[in-house]
């Protein structure tokens, strides 16, 4: 006679969007939890996804709103760390090539002082 009196909610304590806002707070735990950039950023855009269900479906406004605005800067990050894990951009190159260049003269300036100096001995 009690259960007949109670709301359905009540009698169910975890209905399906409870599991939905679980299972995202638990990929929001572990995203924190992540050491590889990659891995974090696809944890962190699967977690906005649940949390957009999750809001969306409950009307919970600026829960839904946040991981609206969170997902393209997810998304974002994920490109441009795939992209530069991938391929390295220009400014890498650049980079690596100057190291290149200030080594090569560094074994330019060694040789020419090397062969100066032979030079000095002989005479």
């Amino acid at each position: 006679m009690l259960q007949e009196s109670l709301p359905t909610e009540s009698r169910n304590p975890m209905n399906a969007w409870d599991t939905v806002g679980f299972l995202a707070s638990g990929l929001v735990i572990t995203a924190f939890c992540m050491k590889g950039i990659v891995q974090l950023r696809i944890v962190a855009v699967a977690s906005n996804m649940a949390f957009l269900t999750y809001g969306i479906a409950l009307g919970l406004t600026p829960v839904w709103l946040l991981h609206l605005l969170l997902l393209p800067l997810n998304l974002g990050r994920l490109w441009q760390s795939t992209r530069i894990a991938t391929h390295p951009t220009r400014d890498h190159a650049k980079a690596r090539l100057r190291v290149r260049r200030t080594r090569d003269r560094r074994r330019i300036r060694t040789q020419v002082s090397r062969s100066l100096a032979l030079g000095c001995r002989q005479s």
